[in-house]
């Protein structure tokens, strides 16, 4: 995220007025800005807001922010906090609907518009579950106050195994919905679906 100042300057022209009704020439245009430059602004702010992945380190990571509140600090940080659950909700989504996509596609022959609506409504059903018990357990790893204009930055990620409890998740719920449509079920060879679902969901929550 870069942060962007901008520096205003404030032109002042003086015109000097002899006795006499004599107009001399107006003085020079003086700006500030150039004058005295501003320094160019430093990034000086903690590398997960820059990437809250950290370079892929934490696939699953986001932050919120919150501008200056009087009510005060507490009152910013649950601000910042519900803005980074639901980019870590939206995240958690992307990643379960891509899982199931390509898990239908490569399990077997989801052709029929019927089998296709039945597999979104699965995979819809499956990110809801999940994310609901991803977003219970997501918790506050940083906090960065930004020095000026007092804006609270709030960093959410899932750590190794919080993954691999979402990968368990996901498994667990992906057999039930399964289990509640035999003719879908009909669809997919189970032993290979479920080895292939591993692969995937594994390869979307190391974000490979």
């Amino acid at each position: 995220m870069k942060i962007l100042v901008r520096t205003t300057g404030v032109l002042f022209s003086v015109l000097a007025i002899a006795g006499c009704g004599d107009q001399r020439d107006a003085a020079p245009v003086i700006n500030p800005a150039s004058s005295n430059p501003t320094p160019a602004p430093t990034n000086n702010v903690p590398d997960w807001v820059n990437d809250p992945t950290l370079g892929g380190k934490y696939p699953i990571a986001a932050y919120g922010v919150s501008e200056k509140m009087m009510s005060g600090e507490g009152m910013m940080r649950d601000r910042a906090m519900n803005a980074a659950r639901t980019e870590i909700a939206r995240s958690v989504n992307v990643r379960v609907q891509s899982i199931f996509k390509d898990w239908t596609r490569e399990g077997g022959e989801i052709t029929s518009q019927d089998n296709k609506q039945m597999a979104m409504t699965m995979a819809e059903n499956i990110s809801r579950s999940v994310t609901d018990q991803v977003l219970t357990g997501a918790s506050q790893r940083g906090r960065y106050a930004e020095p000026g204009t007092g804006r609270l930055f709030v960093w959410v990620y899932l750590d190794a195994g919080a993954l691999d409890s979402l990968n368990k998740q996901i498994q667990a719920k992906t057999r039930e919905e399964v289990e509640k449509r035999a003719h879908f079920a009909s669809k997919i060879e189970a032993d290979k679906a479920f080895a292939d679902l591993d692969k995937l969901v594994d390869a979307q929550l190391q974000g490979k």
